[in-house]
């Protein structure tokens, strides 16, 4: 008996003619072949997603404090990005950083610096200038203080960011509905 060399004999006797030419690999590629578009569409989905949360548009405050209650205006502007000073009723903070609190500040009426601001605000200003070498520096700043802070807190913040070379002062607000 003569030695042949082996073949593929699995399911070779299968009377289904489309199984049998699939087993021999005599058969022809599939027309609908099977793109995996499911998790591609899922992580453009999610990536989009992601991208309108960050994104700001019109240029509004991202997250205004539970315990803040800031004043209504009816001509009001869209805001640019800038450091955010947020002054409620117990803390002073400069983008979510704590700065000083409200209470001390009010208690002395004499218009003092508020070093821990000033140096905070210097620090942002020369990595601005670093991040931004040909634009020169607006000096923008947003304050968004609650309504019943006392004038002299507001005196003190204003002091120091000017004395930090931040000389435009941006009052937060929340738009009233124009009447029609």
């Amino acid at each position: 008996m003569p030695i042949f060399q082996p073949g593929k004999v699995l399911l070779r006797e299968v009377p289904l003619k489309f199984v049998a030419k699939k087993v021999t690999g005599h058969g022809a590629k599939a027309i609908d072949v099977a793109i995996p578009l499911v998790p591609f569409i899922d992580f453009l989905i999610v990536l989009v997603v992601f991208l309108l949360i960050s994104f700001s548009a019109s240029g509004e405050l991202l997250a205004q404090k539970a315990n803040l209650k800031m004043p209504k205006a009816a001509n009001v502007v869209d805001i640019q990005i800038s450091p955010v000073i947020s002054v409620d009723p117990i803390v002073v903070t400069l983008d979510g950083r704590r700065m000083a609190d409200t209470a001390t500040l009010a208690a002395d009426p004499k218009v003092e610096r508020i070093e821990q601001l000033i140096q905070d605000l210097e620090t942002l200003k020369r990595n601005w200038s670093i991040l931004h070498p040909q634009e020169p520096f607006n000096g923008q700043v947003i304050l968004q203080a609650d309504v019943s802070i006392d004038y002299r807190v507001i005196k003190k913040l204003m002091f120091s960011t000017a004395q930090a070379g931040y000389s435009n002062v941006s009052f937060a607000v929340n738009r009233l509905n124009a009447k029609k």
